[in-house]
């Protein structure tokens, strides 16, 4: 059964804001792949993307982001079997700059932003485009959907991603969910919206979706999430290459938090207050040992949830593999934490340092940014 995330709304509908007042029928799409270093997937990527039955799909723009594993060249020697093909290079190498660079060159009525690190159904794009015809959002989305794993590390992380203690919390990343969302992966824009709210901001990175999905919030316009656009993320495998993951992302999400707050909720900040309220006491406790207590507590605490976490999971996967569920959750809540706590030092000293970075204002439009 599916769960509802809301039937009422008051979203200004992006229908009726459409240029000319006629919504075609059957909008033309362009398809936006940013990729690097996909070499390894790249051939079940294309096929999966050549393989879409929507017939309006007019360009497929594969950004590469300076990969040194011959992606881009890959790219380009594939470009030249299919009409459709636009391989560009994104000198600047950020996920942003890629989508920004396609965005300004789109001619299709609709945009959509795949992730190369997915596997897409055939129908992903016409069931993006009749979502957006019948909810008149300004976006759609799928439920990002782990893809199963073969080790047992890369299922017991498939597990946290499905984990309320983990990452399954945000709504797109609940199974049967549907409804108004505050942000959507793999969105599927309107491109007279995309017009309105601008580029995606370059300074934002890990977090360009969430600033830009506020940005449309910000003019009136819904998101919608849409069980029916089947699409499967493909979760790092290793507990190395999930601690890189989310330490990025945690410091991604103080960045937003110091410059888009419309970006970030407080379920955000759950993996900062747990670093804090483990770490602090702990390093009061060298000037107070009583402190240490609270540290001990504190920990005690959250072994208990580590441990419900796996007793939960266990309710309906009973495998080896969530034995793992605790150190995955442990790597995920702390490089998360600690990603967000390095973010704000960050940000302090680069707000120390007048003119270091660049950043494109939100009302901005993409001709007026160059992009």
């Amino acid at each position: 059964m599916r769960k509802s995330l809301g039937t009422k709304h008051s979203y200004r509908s992006a229908l009726q804001d459409y240029p000319g007042g006629i919504v075609p029928a059957r909008p033309t799409v362009s398809l936006v792949v940013p990729t690097h270093n996909e070499a390894s997937g790249l051939e079940q990527l294309v096929s999966d993307i050549i393989a879409q039955d929507y017939d309006r799909i007019v360009e497929i723009f594969f950004v590469d982001g300076c990969s040194i594993d011959g992606t881009y060249e890959t790219l380009f020697a594939l470009g030249g079997r299919n009409r459709t093909f636009r391989v560009l290079r994104n000198s600047k190498g950020q996920t942003a700059a890629g989508i920004n660079l396609a965005f300004g060159q789109a001619t299709g009525d609709v945009v959509i932003r795949l992730d190369a690190h997915a596997r897409f159904e055939p129908d992903v794009v016409c069931k993006s485009v009749e979502s957006l015809l019948r909810t008149g959002a300004a976006g759609v989305g799928a439920i990002a959907r782990p893809a199963e794993s073969r080790t047992l590390v890369g299922r017991a992380i498939v597990s946290a991603h499905r984990s309320p203690f983990g990452i399954g919390v945000a709504k797109f990343r609940k199974e049967g969910a549907e409804g108004w969302t505050d942000t959507v992966w793999n969105g599927c824009y309107w491109r007279h919206v995309v017009d309105r709210v601008g580029p995606l901001r370059e300074d934002l990175h890990r977090a360009e979706d969430n600033d830009f999905n506020a940005r449309v919030r910000g003019l009136g316009y819904g998101l919608y999430l849409s069980p029916d656009i089947r699409a499967l993320y493909q979760p790092r495998h290793t507990l190395g290459g999930l601690w890189r993951q989310y330490f990025a992302n945690g410091v991604g999400v103080a960045r937003a938090a110091l410059n888009s707050s419309g970006a970030v909720t407080m379920r955000h900040f759950a993996p900062l207050g747990l670093v804090l309220l483990v770490g602090l006491p702990a390093l009061l406790s060298l000037v107070s040992p009583p402190a240490l207590l609270v540290a001990e507590t504190a920990l005690l605490g959250y072994g208990a949830v580590l441990l419900l976490s796996v007793l939960i999971a266990g309710r309906k996967e009973p495998a080896r593999h969530l034995a793992l569920l605790p150190a995955v959750l442990a790597t995920l809540h702390l490089s998360y934490g600690l990603g967000t706590s390095w973010g704000f030092v960050r940000g302090a000293f680069d707000r120390m340092s007048p003119g270091k970075g660049t950043r494109i204002p939100a009302g901005q439009s993409r001709e007026r940014a160059g992009l």
